[in-house]
């Protein structure tokens, strides 16, 4: 005697066998639970680059009250002491003694944003 589960389809009337559908249905659901995970893998990294920069520019000298939507530019001066700045990373002087690290933006959940020209 087989021991296979089976199931009867009441629209149409096949047998199934429980045992051969699972052998057809587990790798596909076996792939959206990994696709589902390295989605949330990709957002929870992205997460974790935000907290950080926004880490990096609250901790920074900001001697302004940032204006959301407008790009601000994080710098780092011979102190190695990190700045936000007005001034584009082009209209320094050649001598000034500080280094670009980024553009940035501020949301209106007062978030920096990665910012590009």
């Amino acid at each position: 005697m087989n021991n296979k589960i089976i199931k009867f389809d009441d629209i149409e009337g096949k047998v199934y066998e429980i045992d051969d559908w699972k052998a057809v249905q587990a790798p596909t659901l076996k792939n959206h639970f990994t696709e589902r995970l390295k989605e949330i893998k990709q957002q929870y990294d992205l997460l974790l680059s935000e907290i950080n920069w926004n880490k990096i520019i609250y901790d920074s000298n900001i001697l302004f009250e940032p204006v959301v939507g407008r790009a601000y530019y994080l710098y780092k001066n011979k102190k190695n002491e990190s700045f936000m700045s007005l001034v584009e990373p082009n209209e320094w002087d050649e001598d000034a003694c500080v280094s670009f690290i980024g553009s940035f933006k501020q949301d209106s959940n007062k978030k920096w944003i990665p910012y590009e020209k």
